[in-house]
């Protein structure tokens, strides 16, 4: 009898266990970023969350959250016919593995996406977010501003 008892209090167990919903399963760590495009006016910038993804998943992913925004809060600098590219670029050492790239035109784009390796099933190690402004007109100027590096635990 008390075999019998055993049996069912381990089968009810493992069934409870098999049941768990996948969200408990994954463990997700942010990191908040931000980067700028390094002019005094900070014309463009970008801000939000990174977060590692090992929940039962096919290949790793890195899940990126936040706003680019681009001359669309209050100034004193005059409107300069530029919008801002904030970039993404996921690593693992120093081999790239994927990047994306966000579009703000005197405006606030808020933004959700993935980074992976559509190839492989390597883990992303660092992402790279950097910011900057291009010339609206086909003959034009632009610049960057520092590049900053995340490192995902």
């Amino acid at each position: 009898m008390r075999l019998l008892a055993g049996l069912t209090m381990s089968t009810v167990l493992a069934a409870g266990l098999l049941a768990a919903p996948p969200a408990l399963a994954a463990a997700a760590q942010a990191v908040p970023f931000s980067a700028d495009s390094g002019d005094s006016c900070r014309r463009g910038f970008t801000e939000g969350q990174i977060e590692r993804y090992d929940g039962p998943v096919i290949r790793p992913r890195v899940d990126v959250e936040g706003l680019l925004s681009d001359e669309a809060t209050p100034t004193i600098c005059t409107p300069d016919d530029m919008h801002s590219l904030a970039t993404f670029s996921a690593y693992r050492g120093s081999d790239l593995i994927d990047s994306v790239t966000q579009k703000a035109d005197d405006e606030q784009v808020k933004f959700a996406f993935s980074l992976s390796d559509r190839g492989s099933v390597r883990t992303i190690d660092r992402v790279v977010v950097q910011v900057c402004r291009r010339s609206n007109s086909p003959i034009g100027i632009g610049y960057c501003g520092k590049a900053q590096e995340y490192k995902i635990p």
